[in-house]
C-alpha cells in the first residue's frame, strides 16, 4: 500500500509541473507597450505612385509574454495606408502575442490619391494598439505631391512644360520616357522639378531647352524616389540622351540646372543603330552646358560621341567610370570647369576622371574613327588617381586629327602623356591639391585660409565675368567654376 501511494505521488508531480506551467504561460504582462518611434514619417511621395516601405517595432519591455487584444490602421485618410503586422497584409489583428523582452515589426506602404493642390499636402493616420487597460497610438504621417505624369511620351511638335508642379517621367512600352522627335522641341520653364521613375529618361531628336533664369528657380533632374535612403543615390534613371539622325541635328541648351542620380548625366551622339559606321557619319549633336551641376552618375556625367560640346562655369562630381567621356572625335570646349571625382560609398572611381579619344573599337579588330578637337581652358581635372587624364589616338602621334589642348588648368596627369598628346599645352598646374574648402561636404570652392591656399585662386588671366553661381570674378579670374 505504501509503494501504490509513492507511485500515485511520483506520477503526479509531473501533472503538477505541467499544472503549474500552463499556469505560468496564461500569466501575461499587463505593462505597456513601446515603439522605436511614436511618429513614422514619409518623406514627400507623388501622387498615384506608391512609397517605399517603412516600418516601426513594437517592444515587449517585460520578462512575461504581452498579449495586443487589438491592433487597428484607422483608415483617417481612406486606405491610403497600408500595414503588415509581422509579415501578415491586413488593417485589424487581435491577440497578437510577443514573447518577453522581444519585439514585432509593423511593416507601413502608402499610395497618395491625387487632388487638386499644387503644393505639399500632409496625410495622416494612425495605428492603435490595446493591451489590457492600455491604449496606445503610432501615427502615420506622409507629405503628398500632385505631379503632371508622362508615361512614354512621344513629342511630335512644339512643347513647353510649366513649373507649377512637378513632372514625373516614367518608362512605357517602346518609349522609356520622354522621346522628343526630329523636328519638335521640348522647352523645360525655369523653375520645373523633373523627376524620373526606373530606368526612365529623356531622348532627343530634336530641340531641348532648359534654361533657369536664376538659382533660386533652378531646373532639377533627378530620380523620383525622395527617402532618405536614395539621396544622391547613382543609377536611379537612365538620362538626358541626344540620339543621332539622319534627318536632323539634335539640340539642348541648359542653364543653372542640376542633374542627379542619373545613369548617364548628359550623353550627345547615341546611337539606335547596331551600326557602329553610324557613330562617326550621321549628323553631330549639338550641346551647351552653361552654369551647371552634374553629380552622382553610374556612369558618366557627361558622355560626348562624335558630338558638339560647349560647357562653362560648370561643375561635375562623382561618378563609378570616366566623369567626362568624349570619345569617337568630336569636338569640345570646356571653360572654367570643375572635374571632381574620388568616388563615393556607392561607386567606386577606377576610371580616369577625362578620357578624350578619336576611336572606337567593337573588339573584333574593326576601328571607328572621327577626328577630336579640344581646348579646356581655366578648368579643374582631379581626383584620387595618379593620372586623371587617358588619351587615345588612333595615329599615336599628335596629328590634325588629334588636337587637344590645355591652358591655366589645374591638372592631375602623368607629364609626358600630357606633352605627348597636347604639345600646345602651356601655363598649366600640375600635380597639385587644388585645395577646395570641403569637398567631402561637396563644396568646391578655392579655400583662402591661412595655410590651406588654393593654388587655383587667380591664376588664369582672363574668363568669364561670373562663376557658377552668378558671383562676379575679379580679374584675374580662379581656375574651375566656382570664384572664392
Amino acid at each position: 500500500m505504501v509503494k501504490v501511494s509513492r507511485l500515485i505521488l511520483l506520477l503526479s508531480v509531473p501533472v503538477l509541473l505541467f499544472c503549474f506551467s500552463d499556469c505560468k504561460k496564461d500569466q501575461f504582462s499587463t505593462a505597456p507597450l513601446s515603439f522605436s518611434t511614436d511618429t513614422l514619417t514619409f518623406d514627400t511621395v507623388f501622387s498615384t505612385l506608391g512609397s517605399t516601405t517603412l516600418y516601426f517595432k513594437v517592444f515587449n519591455g517585460s520578462k512575461s509574454p504581452v498579449k495586443i487584444s487589438n491592433i487597428q490602421l484607422m483608415h483617417l485618410e481612406g486606405t491610403q495606408f497600408r500595414i503588415n503586422v509581422d509579415g501578415v497584409s491586413g488593417d485589424h489583428f487581435t491577440n497578437v502575442e510577443i514573447p518577453g523582452r522581444d519585439s514585432i515589426y509593423v511593416f507601413v506602404e502608402v499610395t497618395v490619391n491625387p487632388n487638386s493642390l499644387l503644393s505639399p499636402y500632409v496625410l495622416f493616420d494612425q495605428v492603435n494598439f490595446t493591451t489590457g487597460s492600455h491604449s496606445q497610438t503610432v501615427v502615420l504621417q506622409a507629405w503628398g505631391q500632385n505631379a503632371y505624369y508622362h508615361y512614354g511620351e512621344e513629342i511630335k511638335g512644339d512643347s513647353t512644360w510649366r513649373n507649377d508642379k512637378p513632372h514625373v517621367i516614367i518608362a512605357k512600352d517602346t518609349v522609356p520616357g520622354i522621346l522628343v522627335d526630329c523636328g519638335a522641341s521640348l522647352t523645360i520653364n525655369s523653375g520645373c522639378k523633373v523627376f524620373f521613375a526606373g530606368n526612365s529618361g529623356i531622348f532627343v531628336e530634336g530641340s531641348l531647352t532648359a534654361v533657369a533664369n536664376n538659382w533660386q528657380d533652378s531646373i532639377i533632374f533627378r530620380g523620383v524616389r525622395l527617402e532618405q535612403y536614395y539621396d544622391d543615390l547613382p543609377g536611379q534613371w537612365f538620362g538626358i540622351v541626344f540620339l543621332r539622325n539622319d534627318n536632323c541635328i539634335p539640340h539642348g541648351s541648359f542653364k543653372r540646372c542640376v542633374v542627379n542620380e542619373s545613369s548617364y548625366g548628359i550623353y550627345a551622339g547615341a546611337s539606335t543603330s547596331s551600326d557602329l559606321t553610324s557613330l562617326v557619319q550621321n549628323n553631330q549633336p549639338v550641346v551647351n552646358i552653361d552654369q551647371c551641376i552634374i553629380k552622382n552618375s553610374q556612369y558618366n556625367a557627361v558622355y560626348g560621341v562624335n558630338a558638339k560640346i560647349t560647357a562653362s562655369n560648370s561643375l561635375f562630381y562623382t561618378c563609378g567610370d570616366d566623369l567626362v567621356k568624349l570619345g569617337v572625335g568630336g569636338t569640345y570646349n570646356f571653360l572654367n570647369c570643375t572635374m571632381y571625382n574620388t568616388g563615393s560609398n556607392a561607386v567606386a572611381h577606377q576610371q580616369p576622371t577625362l578620357l578624350l579619344s578619336n576611336l572606337l573599337s567593337d573588339g573584333s579588330g574593326n576601328i571607328y574613327f572621327a577626328p577630336l578637337s579640344g581646348t579646356f581652358t581655366n578648368c579643374v581635372v582631379y581626383g584620387s588617381l595618379n593620372n586623371e587624364i587617358s588619351f587615345n589616338n588612333y595615329a599615336q602621334t599628335p596629328t590634325q586629327d588629334f588636337d587637344v589642348t590645355f591652358s591655366y588648368s589645374a591638372l592631375q596627369t602623368a607629364t609626358d602623356t600630357l606633352a605627348l598628346f597636347s604639345p600646345l599645352s602651356a601655363n598649366n598646374i600640375l600635380n597639385q591639391n587644388p585645395r577646395f574648402k570641403d569637398p567631402a561636404g561637396n563644396d568646391y570652392t578655392p579655400s583662402d585660409s591661412v595655410g590651406y591656399t588654393s593654388p587655383l585662386i587667380d591664376y588664369c588671366p582672363s574668363g568669364p565675368s561670373f562663376d557658377l553661381f552668378d558671383k562676379n570674378r575679379s580679374t584675374p579670374v580662379d581656375v574651375g567654376a566656382i570664384e572664392h
